[in-house]
């Protein structure tokens, strides 16, 4: 089995909810995590062969270019209590008759995991790896109510695209 280490730094997760007045966008690039997998000749998972992977952020690590944003973002999440999201892969497997995947996903935030679902992408380029998905989460799921931050009313579903690049060590 081939071990992928996440790059820090090449690797982002972007986050988007919408306020009473416009989209705030978030967005991390401090990531760690290992992708345990192998390929075929053609750059295909062998999803016949155990795989696992997990990726992990600080949530300070999460910035949208306003402090009063980030710093409402931090007091809501506990930042200091649970400073990590984790997501960890529980299963993988082929979307019918294309490149896409689907997977079965684990996520920690704010001291609550939940599974979800969702496709995403792999592509395997020499040593290099690269898995690109996003999801809609509710915050309230995780026990976070939506914030208002002055005037603005906050939406509590956060949508979440993760691209992690990973090199074999």
């Amino acid at each position: 089995m081939s071990t992928f280490h996440v790059v820090p730094g090449e690797s982002s997760v972007e986050t988007e909810v919408r306020s009473s007045l416009h989209p705030i966008h978030g967005r991390a690039d401090e990531l760690s995590g290992a992708i345990d997998a192998e390929f075929d000749g053609d750059g295909g998972p062998r999803l016949d062969l155990p795989h696992a992977g997990w990726v992990e952020l600080p949530v300070e690590a999460i910035r949208s270019g306003n402090r009063l944003n980030d710093a409402e973002m931090r007091r809501r999440a506990e930042a200091g209590r649970y400073p990590t999201v984790r997501f960890e892969v529980k299963r993988v497997w082929a979307v019918d008759g294309t490149r896409r995947l689907r997977g079965a996903f684990d996520v920690t935030a704010h001291g609550r995991t939940h599974g979800f679902e969702e496709d995403f992408t792999a592509t395997l380029d020499g040593d290099r790896l690269v898995l690109q998905g996003e999801h809609v989460f509710d915050m309230r799921d995780f026990g976070v109510d939506p914030p208002r931050i002055l005037t603005l009313k906050v939406e509590p579903q956060v949508r979440v695209r993760v691209r992690v690049v990973a090199e074999e060590r």
